[in-house]
This record gives C-alpha cells, structure tokens and sequence, in this order.
C-alpha cells in the first residue's frame, strides 16, 4: 500500500491538509519543533485508514475535531499492488457518528460504505487491520521497546494468526459438541426412563387383538344366530298356514282314498261272487239282490271296481305328494326348533350342533314348546313370544360383547400408542446413540486437528523468529556502522545482541540507549518486513514518528542514509523529527509551525 494524496478538514489543529502526488519511493520528512502538528499528520494517516488513532480511543475520538468545529474528515488515496487505485473518505462529528466510504477509481459505485463493511473490506484488501499497522507499519512517537511475542500483530506477522483463528474454532465447536453430547445423554437418560416407565409386555398386545377377535367372532355368531332365528320364525310363520291346509287336503285325500278303496273292493267281490262262484252263499244272495234291482249285467261291477282302483291309485299319489309337501314344511318348523335349540344351549353355555332338535338338557317347558314347534302345533302368538324372548336374550349378549369389544378396542388403542411412543423413544435413543458417536467422532478429529495446528503453529514460531534474526542481522550492523551483526532472539521475542568489540553476547541493558533504539528499530522494521512477505502484496509505505529522538546527528545521518536501502518492498518511507542533518536525501520535505492551521501554509 502506498498513500498518494491526504486531504482532512477540521482534524486536531489543522483547519485543511492536503498532501498531493506524494512519491511512490523515497523518504518523506516532516519537521518542525513541538506541538507543531507533525505528529497529527500520522494520526490523520491513521484516522483516515482505520478511523481510529493511536493515541486516542473509540470513546475519546471526538477530541480529533478542531475545536470550535462540529466535525471533521479525512481522505485517504492509496495504491495496492502496484495497480489499483483506491479511495478511503472517514468523517466523524461531535456526537460520535461516523461514516465511511471506499471508492475505487475508474468505478461509479463504491467498493463499501460504512464504518463495519469499509473495515472489512479494507482489511482483505490490505492483507492487515489497525492492530498489525501499529506494531509494524507505524510508529508512533513512544519508546522503540520489544514487541510482545503473543500479541495479534506479531502473529500476524508470524503467519500463525489463521492457525489460532481455526484452533479457536475447532475449540468452540468442540465446546458446542461436548454441549451437545451432554445435552444428547441427558435426552437418552430421559428417553431411558421414559420407555422403562412404559414397562412394555411383549405379549400384551397380541393377547389383546386375540381377545378382540375372540368377541369379533362370538358376536358375529351370535348375530347369525339372530339372523338364521329370525328368519326361521318368519319362515315358520309363513308356512303355518299353509301347513294348516297341508294337513286339511292330506285328511281329506287319505279319506277319499279309503273309500275309493273299499269301494273297490266291494265292487270287485261282488263281480267275483256273482261272476265266478254263483253257487255260494254270498253269491246267490247277492245275485238275488241284482235281480230284485232288475239289474242284468254284472260286468259294470268289475268297471265300477276298476275304475275305484284307479281313483284309490290317483288319491295314493296325491296323499303322498301332500305328505312329501308337509313333510317339508315340517323341515321349517324343525328349523326353527333347532334354532331356538342352538340359542338356549348358548343360554345355558352348551354348545349345540347347528339345527339340531334335541332335547336333551332342557327343561320340561323348553322340550315341550320345542316339541310342539317341531309338531307345527304351536301357534304364532306363542312362538313369537318365545322368540321374542329369545333374541331379547340373544341381542343382550350381543350388546355386552360389544361393550366389553368397545373397552377392548380402547385398550387396543392405548396399546398401540403406547407401543409407538415405545418405538418413537427407541428410534430416539438409536439417533442420539449414533448422534453422541458422530459427535465423539467430530471432537477427537478437532482434537487431533487442534494437536497439529498446535504444532504448526510452534513450527511457524520458530521460522518466524529464524527469519527475523535473519532480517535484523543484515539491517542491523547499516544502522551500527558494523559493531552489532548478531542478534539473539527467543521465542518470547527477547533480545540479545552480539558485540564485535567483546566478542559475546550482550543484554540490552548492558548497551547505550541511542545503540538500544537502534537495535529496536531494526526489529521492527524486520517485523514490518515479515508482515509484508506473510500478507501484503506489492510495495508497502511506513511512517516513523520520532525515531531518532534519542539519536545524535551522526548516527541520526547513517540511519537516514541506510533506511531506503533496507528493504525492496518499503519503498516510501515517513519520517518525522523536529530537525534533520542537512544535505540529506529527501523526494519531499514538510516543515510544520505552530502557527498554521491549514498545510501547505496559505499564501
């Protein structure tokens, strides 16, 4: 990144400042004595970039406006990697708002607006936010002291930052399943208890449809039984009647067959005795009898018998086929007695074959009405009362059994549920189990990925700190003039430099203040340039505040000297003091007073 132009209004002392076309490469100086504003050219560098400063906080940074005014502002151009050309314009007012606005040249609409999106975008435009810039691109006018080793910014530099960002979360999502796995027990234990509660009978249930279909078969009898007695009375009462006549017609046709053969025989005897034996008794009387009738001819005897005979013959098959016809009526009436029969053997728990009309184990009165019923004697008044009587009965047992099907059916029902509520908790528990095991799964595979990360990150440590001595070393002996090549630097980032002249290592505090800064200058430009190697891309600017304050004019020379010389990615270089050496390589130089409020000066 480096800054082209600076333009703020109303910020600290400065009513305006506008830098314009400010050099890609090379040093730029700002000097002037204190409380000249050289520093609040940082601090609007700062502002305008990350809307915020080094020296003041988010709560006290209204005290960044000019006084007596309600706000200010900063714009900020910059270019990133060497091609793109961007924009960043912050204003803040006396209540605190702020806002924030990115552009990026050649576009219409902005890249982002807003103090969070310009943030963000900012930051993935940079490759780093306000906590790397200040401990490495800028520094402020405070003590050169070592950096804390555990800080964001250094690890940043030292590329472990996304290790501990994915550790961090590989430790909450480890957190959220651990949650989640104590949470999934405690539903199991309760799914556990629940289930055993139900104290499930394997048997239970189909003994309950057993029992359902025993009743679903008992009532379906008996409401065949009520249908083959109802139909059987109907048919009884329809063909008494017609039995009635039966037995009428079949009187009447055994009577006339009788006489029609009497009659027949009469007429053939007395043929037989006038005809065939004359001489007897018999015959002689009755062929005295014919002649006193002045009868003459004998013969219509034996036509007047044949012709009985046929009739008796005639009547012989109307008598039968009148019996054969109340012989099956009387198969409606035995019906009927074999299903009053059938119901008062359920009555009394016997079990009777289907029609029969024995009478074994009833009482007198039943064996007597089933007798008569059997005879066709009984009447309808009397069979449709005993009937009656009987299908009440038959009806009532049907009426209880599906009362005792209906409480069957209920407990079927609660069953059932109780079964799938059984099945529901043992799906649930089965998906927990398999839930705790993924998750089980989930955190030993964080684990081991924190484990390596872990180690990484160590790996990474230990190159960075490799790759800093390494920096320091060459820049180093520029800034000594060759007396301190060396450095020690532990994993907690301590320092120690080797003396030429001693031949050992020595602590910092054995070496003069002027020698200290200089050492920790060189560090932190080591740790800017490792911060540019790991996360940015192209050439980088870096403003110093104050960096030779403790400095005399000759080292504060050499250093100016060497500082362009430092590094091929930090190629424009501010620096302020409140004088410089004369004679000294800057593309631009500012001079800051007390007395101007706008830079460069009105007029």
């Amino acid at each position: 990144m480096i800054i082209t132009d600076v333009v703020a209004e109303n910020v600290l002392k400065y009513r305006r400042l506008e830098l314009h076309d400010l050099p890609e490469e090379g040093l730029i100086a700002i000097e002037g004595v204190n409380e000249s504003g050289k520093s609040t050219i940082g601090e609007i560098i700062c502002f305008g970039l990350f809307g915020r400063t080094y020296s003041l906080d988010q709560e006290g940074l209204d005290k960044l406006i000019r006084w007596d005014e309600p706000r200010c502002s900063a714009s900020i151009r910059f270019r990133v990697d060497d091609r793109y050309r961007f924009e960043i314009a912050r204003i803040l007012d006396r209540e605190g708002n702020q806002g924030a606005r990115l552009t990026q040249e050649g576009k219409e609409e902005p890249v982002a607006r807003g103090v969070t999106q310009v943030n963000e975008v900012l930051r993935e435009l940079l490759g780093f936010g306000y906590e790397e810039f200040i401990e490495s691109f800028y520094l402020a006018q405070r003590e050169i002291t070592t950096p804390h080793p555990h800080s964001h910014a250094v690890k940043a530099m030292a590329g472990i930052t996304p290790m501990e960002a994915l550790d961090r979360e590989y430790a909450g999502e480890i957190r959220e399943q651990q949650e989640a796995i104590a949470e999934a027990r405690h539903e199991t234990g309760q799914a556990a208890a629940a289930l055993n509660d139900l104290a499930i009978d394997p048997q239970r249930l189909s003994q309950l449809e057993g029992e359902q279909e025993g009743l679903r078969q008992q009532s379906a009898a008996l409401e065949a039984n009520v249908e083959r007695l109802e139909q059987a009375v109907g048919d009884y009462q329809d063909s008494l009647p017609e039995m009635r006549r039966t037995e009428r017609r079949l009187g009447r046709a055994r009577m006339a067959r009788f006489l029609a053969f009497v009659a027949s025989v009469l007429l053939f005897g007395g043929w037989y005795l006038v005809d065939r034996t004359p001489d007897s008794v018999w015959g002689r009387k009755l062929t005295s009898l014919l002649a006193g009738m002045e009868v003459q001819q004998t013969t219509w005897l034996l036509y007047g018998g044949a012709l009985f005979a046929i009739l008796f013959l005639l009547l012989w098959f109307r008598a039968g086929a009148l019996k054969g016809h109340a012989a099956r009526l009387r198969a409606v009436s035995q019906r009927l007695a074999g299903r009053l029969r059938e119901a008062w053997g359920l009555r009394q728990g016997v079990v009777v074959e289907a029609g029969s009309a024995d009478s074994e184990g009833l009482d007198e009165d039943q064996a007597r009405i089933m007798g008569r019923i059997a005879a066709f004697q009984a009447e309808g008044p009397e069979v449709r009362e005993q009937v009656a009587a009987e299908l009440a009965w038959l009806r009532g047992e049907i009426g209880r059994l599906q009362e005792q099907s209906g409480r069957l059916e209920q407990a079927l029902r609660v069953e059932r549920e109780r079964r799938d509520k059984a099945a529901g908790l043992e799906r649930l528990i089965q998906t927990l189990e398999q839930n705790i095991a993924e998750l089980e799964q989930h955190i030993q595979l964080r684990e081991l990925g924190r484990e390596l990360l872990r180690g990484a990150a160590g790996y990474r440590s230990q190159h960075f700190n490799r790759e800093l001595r390494e920096l320091v070393g060459r820049t180093l002996p520029l800034f000594t003039e060759g007396r301190y090549e060396h450095l020690q630097i532990d994993e907690n980032l301590r320092v120690r430099v080797f003396s030429s002249g001693k031949r050992d290592f020595m602590d910092l505090e054995e070496i003069s203040s002027g020698t200290q800064r200089q050492i920790m200058l060189a560090v932190r430009l080591a740790l800017s340039q490792e911060l540019i190697a790991s996360m940015v891309a192209g050439k980088q600017f870096i403003f110093l505040d104050e960096p030779f304050a403790f400095f005399d004019e000759q080292r504060t020379s050499n250093a100016i000297k060497v500082l362009p010389e430092l590094s091929d990615s930090i190629t424009q270089i501010w620096i302020v003091a409140q004088t410089f050496p004369p004679d000294q390589p800057f593309s631009v130089r500012i001079h800051c007073t007390r007395e101007q409020e706008t830079l460069p000066a009105d007029g």
